[in-house]
Order: C-alpha cells, then sequence, then structure tokens
C-alpha cells in the first residue's frame, strides 16, 4: 500500500520565484488527456490541476515553503539569476522535452521527462554552484524533469495495483520549449504567476 499524504495547501495565496520552462496550449491539452487517464482509476479525489496552471519548475529559486524573508532574498539573487539565465539561454537551441511515463509518489502524480540539449541540467548545477540558497539552507539537488499533474485531497492508503496499474498508462508527449522563463508564483500551485523575465531559445 502507498500512504499518500494530502496536499494542504492547494488554491491558498504563496509567495515563490522558479525558473520554468514555456509550454504550449498543445502541450497542455496533451498533460490534460493523460490526467484524465489515471483521474479515471485513482480511488481517492485529487487535486487535478487546470490546464492554465500546468507547468515545469527547472529550479525553485524560493520555494512555495519557507519562514525567511523572500522579498529580502529574491532581490538579493533577482540579477545574478538573470544574468546566469541570459549567458545559459541565449542562442541555445530549443529544447523538446519527451515525457514518456508516469510516477506515483506519496504526494503527487507525475510525468517525467528527458532534455536531450543538457540545458535544464546546465541550469540546475549552475544555480546550485553559484547562487546562496536561502538563509540556513541548502541547495536543492534535483534528479527529474518532471510536471506534477495531480496532488492528493486525502491521506488514505491506496493499493499497490492501483499505483502498478497508473504507472503503466502510456505516456508519450513531446512538449517544445522556445522559452526558458523566471516567474513570481502567487497561488499554489501556479494557479497565478507574473512572468519576471523570459529568455528566448533562437540557436540551432
Amino acid at each position: 500500500m502507498l500512504q499518500t499524504i494530502a496536499d494542504d495547501i492547494w488554491g491558498q495565496p504563496c509567495l515563490a520565484y522558479h525558473v520554468q520552462p514555456s509550454l504550449e496550449p498543445e502541450t497542455r491539452e496533451a498533460f490534460a488527456q493523460v490526467q484524465r487517464s489515471f483521474a479515471e482509476l485513482w480511488p481517492e479525489p485529487l487535486h487535478v490541476g487546470p490546464k492554465p496552471g500546468l507547468h515545469v519548475t527547472i529550479y525553485p529559486l524560493v520555494m512555495v515553503k519557507g519562514d525567511f524573508d523572500k522579498d529580502r532574498y529574491w532581490r538579493s539573487i533577482a540579477g545574478q539569476a538573470s544574468d546566469l539565465l541570459e549567458e545559459l539561454c541565449t542562442g541555445h537551441r530549443a529544447l523538446e522535452l519527451r515525457f514518456s511515463r508516469l510516477k506515483v509518489t506519496d504526494t503527487a502524480v507525475i510525468a517525467t521527462a528527458t532534455d536531450e540539449t543538457g540545458l535544464i541540467d546546465a541550469i540546475r548545477e549552475r544555480i546550485v554552484n553559484e547562487i546562496p540558497p536561502p538563509p540556513g539552507r541548502k541547495p536543492i539537488i534535483y534528479d527529474l524533469i518532471h510536471t506534477t499533474l495531480a496532488r492528493y485531497r486525502t491521506s488514505t492508503a491506496v493499493p499497490d495495483e492501483v499505483v502498478e496499474r497508473v504507472e503503466r498508462l502510456p505516456v508519450g508527449v513531446t512538449a517544445p520549449v522556445r522559452q526558458i522563463r523566471l516567474v513570481r508564483e502567487t497561488l499554489f500551485p501556479c494557479l497565478a504567476t507574473d512572468e519576471i523575465a523570459a529568455i528566448s531559445l533562437s540557436g540551432r
């Protein structure tokens, strides 16, 4: 059995800053089709992310949860973060993120992807090595590229056979990415965001 954890901040105001790839409407629609395929199988109520809020986070520069002065910290790193993204992304060719499988975790149902260009890994590595984390915290190390398609409304034990059935569902979403963005999130999970900067991927 998988013991799930209910999401207790869905739809609530928040403050966070993220590096994210742009997603096309066609990609969001493809994700919505995948959501429908597993929502029918899940035995408990889900928070299913609406299409406008579906996103991929390359790196959370300021995470949703945290009791430090987020505005002050963001001001201290904003210029460095923008310069880093400009350096890495300007002239880089557009990406194709290839989502190929579902993964069920204790907090969410996600779809995982690969980036053959290595840009996402490069962005993450540079941020970890060059941008100081918030006070009293360590840098976050990511080993997955993913989008969160649903979170849990309740905490309950879900049978292993349900998890296995969901993870066997076919996923074949190719997501073209033409921009890397800095966004401010104000309603969790990315139900309301403001774009701070966008760097075009125009190289070949």
